[in-house]
């Protein structure tokens, strides 16, 4: 999801006004494909050049990026990590300044979906106003506790992929059952389903709202979700499940000593 966020910050902060690095060649190549207007630097420069820096690498990977960072890190750099695994306390101790995570989804380089912003040790209010008002322009920005973050970013981060997986399921379905249709025109007629469900939702409907709207008694809407209710309900229960316990068989990293604070 770095890419995804390098291109929204892109747009938040125009060009030439954001620093990127990459740890290998192809990770930069990418990176200058998906945001031409990044300025690409060593990964021990970016201290020099920005007040915020976010972490978009993977826990394993996090204790050789610090070690390159941390030599030119202050009191003042904001310090963010995109692992919702990674206790926050863990990262402050091994920073000298305010350290936040954020959770970005799928969408955010086209000016769309949720970003999850968890302020952390030494985060001021002012400070989480001005990463919110970066996040704007790309984002719906949610202000989240820690203990909020896997279940939110199994509703926001995941969510897209998986309200796909089950739209998917849906088109499956009704190919297994032999249905005259296209899997093209499957597809499309699915996508408008959830073209119309976000529009109605943008607008204030809720989804009670919208299930009763359609699912009326003894009709053919109502008697699918009585069919399906309790298979729905298992499944993303064991989804969610699946998450948790995903997240938990990771340990978080050693980051090391922080420096000192100045």
């Amino acid at each position: 999801m770095g890419l995804t966020l390098a291109a929204g910050f892109s747009t938040a902060v125009g060009p030439g006004r954001l620093f990127a690095a990459g740890r290998s060649p192809a990770s930069v190549a990418r990176l200058r494909e998906a945001v031409p207007g990044a300025v690409v630097l060593p990964p021990a420069e970016l201290p020099r050049q920005a007040g915020l820096i976010v972490l978009c690498v993977r826990n394993a990977d996090l204790p050789a990026v610090l070690d390159e960072l941390r030599p030119r890190l202050t009191a003042r750099h904001i310090v963010i990590t995109v692992n919702n695994g990674l206790p926050l306390r863990a990262l402050a101790e091994a920073v000298p300044g305010p350290v936040a995570k954020l959770i970005p989804s799928v969408g955010n380089d086209i000016g769309a979906g949720a970003t999850l912003l968890v302020p952390g040790p030494r985060l001021t209010a002012q400070d989480t106003e001005g990463l919110l008002v970066l996040l704007r322009p790309f984002s719906t920005p949610f202000v989240i506790e820690e203990g909020q973050g896997r279940a939110a970013t199994d509703l926001a981060s995941c969510g897209p992929a998986l309200v796909a997986g089950a739209v998917r399921a849906m088109v499956d379905a009704q190919q297994e059952r032999g249905a005259p249709l296209s899997r093209e025109l499957a597809e499309q007629l699915v996508a408008q389903s959830l073209h119309a469900l976000s529009r109605l939702i943008d607008r204030g409907a809720r989804l009670d709202d919208i299930v009763d709207r359609v699912a009326v008694p003894g009709g053919n809407t109502a008697a699918a979700l009585d069919a399906a209710e309790n298979d729905l309900a298992a499944a993303w229960r064991a989804a969610f499940q699946a998450t948790a316990d995903n997240e938990r068989s990771k340990p978080a990293p050693q980051l090391g000593e922080g420096v000192k604070r100045a």
